[in-house]
């Protein structure tokens, strides 16, 4: 497994999240190659990336996304990464969504493969969509805010499974939300965050910092500042950052704007 370290000048040259053209919703027009991923790297000084294609368990179980093809990742992984061997530190890894709603058959599949890196995510709660599928404009406030705090719970959940590395996009509801003109304040559930981040803490795994809704003209990270000030102020000090690029062309993606945010927490010195 991938050691990670409390956060450091090292973060910024490591994209812990990435995914290939072997996930579902990665882009299929050869941009999401693993040797173009790995040489768009180079180009960007990074040192290490993981390839951490989407395995969404429950709703592969259940027949909603098309099987992990695991073997043929892993073949494609291992090639990259000795091509690149002494360049570029490639990480053999997943994207485990809710392992907790199928945690034997999730056991099960990080025994048989040695991931180097594992990604656990919150994309939907247990027997519901995903949230991106979801329509806030028409809720009532008592219904997503029953979302939120489910969420929050569930995270616990997830943070608790064993080999889990780092806890992606905490306030990935949040993104959607956004995207459908609701506005949430998050903090309302402070008690709930710091149990959630004394989990991370106890469980010794990283807290991702997700840099997919940074644009030029602006966007937040996931989770946004005043969550990441919640962690540190938790004594949280270990973070992985990660773009969620499903293409070369957005690795590490507004790295440089969130080390300035996590420098001035005083997570980098």
């Amino acid at each position: 497994m991938f050691s990670i370290k409390p956060a450091g000048e090292w973060l910024t040259r490591c994209d812990l999240h990435v995914h290939t053209e072997f996930s579902f919703d990665g882009d299929k027009d050869g941009l999401a190659l693993p040797d173009r991923i790995a040489d768009e790297a180079i180009k960007r000084k990074l040192n290490t990336i993981a390839l951490c294609d989407h395995c969404d368990i429950d709703d592969i179980l259940d027949g909603i996304y098309p099987p992990y093809p695991a073997d043929e990742i892993y073949r494609a992984v291992t090639a990259v990464r000795d091509k690149y061997a002494g360049r570029l530190e490639i990480l053999y890894g997943i994207e485990l969504g809710q392992p907790h709603a199928r945690p034997e058959e999730s056991k099960r599949l990080l025994e048989k493969y040695s991931f180097d890196f594992v990604i656990g995510s919150l994309h939907n709660l247990k027997n519901y969509p995903d949230f991106c599928f979801l329509r806030y404009d028409v809720m009532t406030y008592e219904h997503i805010d029953l979302l939120v705090r489910r969420s929050i719970d569930e995270l616990c959940e997830v943070a608790r499974f064993s080999g889990i590395s780092t806890l992606a996009h905490i306030n990935y509801i949040g993104r959607y939300l956004k995207k459908c003109g609701v506005s949430f304040d998050f903090m309302k559930y402070e008690r709930r965050w710091r149990e959630l981040f004394h989990i991370v803490i106890e469980q010794g795994i990283a807290l991702e910092v997700n840099t997919s809704g940074l644009t030029p003209d602006g966007g937040e990270t996931m989770p946004n500042e005043s969550l990441l000030r919640l962690y540190y102020d938790c004594g949280g000090r270990i973070l992985t950052l990660g773009s969620d690029a499903h293409r070369c062309d957005r690795l590490a993606n507004g790295f440089d704007r969130a080390a300035d945010m996590l420098r001035d927490i005083g997570f980098i010195e």
